[in-house]
């Protein structure tokens, strides 16, 4: 969703867009009836809410969209029940609202507004609180304006199911993921969250000044929150914009805790997930399938001997929507040690290039380094037991699908890029040969696919057919240092990541070097324009980048291998990005810093706007086992983008 003068006009105008789209409950009161509705509870610093009113809507289709479909008034107990109109569909989301009302005898405030996100849910027990509200507005915040929800599927269906991650509605107190590792005090999330909590809570009993809080949740584009629903949804999309006057608002006796001791670089609220704990073991990059799932490749297998560790042989399958957040694992079709290289075809099937990553007393003996391997949208491998090697394939990075289904292979062994026409690897051909180390591959908007040089500190481009583009390679030291991941947007532009220090190791007995304490760790990133020109662009965190993502409004967000931070810059779009330039920094210096972030190679966009990073090495890189230990999610930050991405970024 593009934060842009346009929506800013929305924004002004919304309050009557939603007023001519809601229905009064009367309305709706003879379409109820089939058994369905909520038994709640609205809590405000602690107590029940007198009087307030609740309101129920389902989402639009459209983000500032929405319809009421029913009201109440609590009790003096703060209780209410609200039937679900038959009119409801199953797969519309729900999700609730309420203010005004007193508390032990005194009025809630108006800038008090909570809420919470009921999704798919039809009837129960519901809590409308703090908590809720804090966990519902990060998550929908790419579906609302105004406080006002709606979008496509399936992201926003996901986004109203991502708070039960954070709270358990039916309580209204923090759900067992956020509290339970790898979660809970391990991370600066928990502290975040009762932090943001309290604050609102604050405003109902007047120990915090809640206009002042309010002023620090502006948006970007200047946009003030009215209420404190509303800017529940605006903070995830500028979170650094006034940390210290946000942290200025929590109350010297908060209602949660434990909170924040100081202000974070960014009011951001990221999640760790790592399976059972004995799953992961060096994620190098993930996909969004078309129902926004996450599919993860693993460098290698876990061990209770980490000396010992042996190419990764598993795929992992994660919805993290679902209660438990199960995670599905598959393995077969030569999985053999994967690298940076995942992607989802035009028919839906995974494919995962097979580096070979394996420990120095690894008894399997040696890795083949020599193969992709692909599966069916169900996880039935496709790939033999040796996987796909046809090309030749050598220690293989990227992979990626074209929009005519055909797969792009960079080979950092043997320095070249392999096609599979239409994912047959029967028919391969190689596109390119010479090309330094080549670690990843991208197509834009012309049909041309470009691929980094790791070694060659360029970047090289091939018509849709494999053939050089005029002028190729493009760029040079000046503007390309040890390039790793690419990505492409809307406008014919593809991005790469410069390491300025990575040497990827692509050979038996090479290990990955890891820059010593005190080195110039300062990355850029690179556009790389349909025409060959080159142009680079720093700030925003960049710290050894990796990999590279293109979001809905052609915004860039970066992994960094070092110092536990996101970043994030404009892209080519300047209508959608606050500062109107191309390559400015969105994000502080510090980046958006967490401290659940090891060190980062793959970042994608799901459709609902979540950033996810792959934690590939720990922060500290040991010996035995320097791999990282999964998956972190930065919830509602960026424009959403379609899944599976194919070719270049769109939003849904």
């Amino acid at each position: 969703m593009s934060r842009n003068p346009s929506r800013i006009a929305l924004v002004v105008t919304s309050a009557a867009v939603a007023a001519a789209v809601m229905v009064p409950a009367s309305a709706m009161a003879t379409a109820a009836g089939t058994g369905q509705g909520f038994t709640g509870t609205v809590v405000a610093d602690g107590s029940g809410v007198r009087g307030a009113t609740v309101k129920l809507f389902a989402a639009g289709e459209t983000p500032g969209s929405a319809t009421q479909v029913a009201t109440e008034t609590t009790d003096r107990h703060g209780r209410f029940k609200v039937s679900v109109p038959q009119t409801i569909a199953a797969d519309d989301v729900l999700y609730a609202t309420a203010r005004g009302g007193t508390v032990d005898g005194q009025p809630v405030p108006d800038t008090v507004e909570l809420a919470a996100s009921l999704a798919d849910l039809r009837k129960g027990k519901i809590t409308i609180d703090e908590m809720t509200t804090v966990a519902a507005g990060y998550s929908l915040a790419q579906f609302a304006v105004a406080g006002v929800v709606g979008g496509p599927s399936p992201g926003l269906e996901n986004a109203a199911r991502m708070p039960r991650n954070l709270v358990d509605v039916a309580r209204g107190e923090q759900a067992k993921f956020l509290l339970q590792a790898p979660n809970g005090t391990a991370t600066e999330t928990l502290s975040t969250f009762n932090s943001l909590a309290s604050i609102i809570a604050g405003c109902v009993d007047d120990s915090n000044d809640c206009d002042a809080f309010l002023d620090a949740a502006t948006d970007a584009w200047g946009v003030r929150p009215d209420t404190t629903w509303q800017a529940m949804t605006l903070l995830p999309t500028n979170p650094s914009g006034d940390s210290p006057g946000v942290f200025a608002q929590v109350p010297a006796d908060p209602r949660f805790t434990p909170v924040r001791t100081s202000a974070p670089s960014a009011w951001v609220i990221a999640l760790r997930f790592y399976g059972d704990g004995r799953q992961f073991n060096g994620p190098g990059n993930v996909a969004f399938d078309a129902q926004g799932r996450v599919w993860a490749n693993n460098n290698t297998n876990w061990s209770r001997q980490p000396s010992r560790i042996c190419p990764g042989t598993d795929m992992f399958h994660l919805d993290p929507y679902a209660t438990g957040q199960p995670m599905q694992t598959f393995t077969g079709g030569g999985l053999n040690g994967a690298g940076f290289g995942i992607a989802i075809d035009t028919r839906d099937r995974v494919w995962v290039g097979n580096f070979g990553f394996t420990g120095s007393q690894c008894t399997e003996g040696p890795p083949t380094s020599n193969s992709v391997s692909a599966f069916e949208s169900d996880g039935e491998p496709i790939s033999g037991d040796d996987g796909f090697t046809d090309g030749p394939l050598s220690w293989p990075q990227g992979v990626k699908s074209d929009v005519d289904g055909n797969m792009w292979i960079a080979n950092c062994g043997n320095d070249s890029v392999v096609v599979y026409p239409g994912g047959d690897h029967t028919s391969s051909f190689v596109a390119g040969t010479d090309i330094p180390k080549a670690f990843d591959v991208a197509q834009n908007t012309d049909g041309s696919v470009f691929a980094t040089a790791n070694a060659g500190d360029q970047v090289y481009g091939f018509a849709p057919d494999g053939s050089p583009l005029l002028g190729s390679p493009f760029g040079d030291s000046s503007t390309i240092r040890r390039p790793l991941g690419a990505a492409s947007d809307s406008l014919g532009n593809v991005w790469v990541s410069n390491s300025g220090v990575v040497d990827i190791p692509c050979s038996t007995g090479n290990t990955l070097e890891v820059p010593a304490p005190g080195a110039d760790l300062d990355g850029t990133i690179a556009r790389v324009g349909s025409d060959g020109s080159t142009e680079s662009f720093g700030g925003a965190g960049l710290t050894v980048p990796w990999g590279i993502a293109v979001d809905g409004d052609d915004n860039l967000w970066v992994a960094n291998f070092a110092d536990q931070r996101l970043s994030h810059l404009c892209g080519a779009r300047a209508s959608t990005c606050p500062a109107g330039t191309t390559g400015h920094a969105i994000s502080p210096d510090e980046g958006y810093g967490f401290d659940g972030l090891q060190r980062n190679t793959g970042v994608q966009v799901d459709p609902s706007g979540n950033v996810w990073l792959t934690n590939n090495w720990v922060a500290v890189p040991r010996p035995i086992d320097p791999f990282g230990d999964g998956l972190v999610v930065y919830l509602g930050m960026a424009a959403p983008v379609k899944a599976p991405l194919v070719g270049t970024p769109e939003q849904p």
